[in-house]
């Protein structure tokens, strides 16, 4: 890629490229998966209207900003992306925010929050419930792939 088109295409005024966004979505996920959440954020800070991917953007938003140890700004993000992801794909937006919401001494939102991340038909189960938390982009090259299913 020439220089000129790298500025063409990170520049506002071209029209919606979702494939640029998902590009930068999933280079922002990688990055919190390496612990690096400044990459993330300056992948982020690229993605001037995600448009359908939003949620996806305010999790990851949020998540680089919980890694950061910035749980007070990380908190609006995860709020938005639990409540425009569907049930049960808002739980790890859910329990992202409650880890939040208990670092900022909030215990009672906490709890509000990882019991929303509990799919209502296990709220009168078992104690303990596995969440289904993996990476929303699964880059494969050639015939291998990121996540190696069976030891997620």
């Amino acid at each position: 890629m020439t220089r000129d088109k790298a500025v063409i295409e990170d520049s506002a005024e071209t029209p919606f490229n979702a494939q640029l966004i998902v590009r930068r979505l999933a280079a922002a996920e990688g990055y919190l998966e390496l612990h690096m959440p400044t990459y993330a954020l300056a992948e982020l800070s690229r993605v001037t209207d995600a448009g359908p991917f939003e949620p996806i953007a305010q999790l990851f938003l949020g998540e680089a900003l919980q890694a950061q140890e910035k749980y007070a700004e990380a908190i609006q993000p995860l709020n938005i992306a639990a409540q425009m992801f569907p049930k049960p794909f808002n739980q790890r937006a859910f329990m992202a925010l409650s880890n939040c919401y208990r670092h900022e001494g909030q215990d009672r939102l906490a709890d509000e929050a990882a019991a929303s991340a509990v799919p209502p038909d296990m709220t009168g189960g078992p104690t303990a419930v596995q969440l289904a938390v993996m990476p929303i982009f699964q880059v494969k090259t050639g015939s291998e792939s990121r996540i190696t299913h069976g030891h997620n």
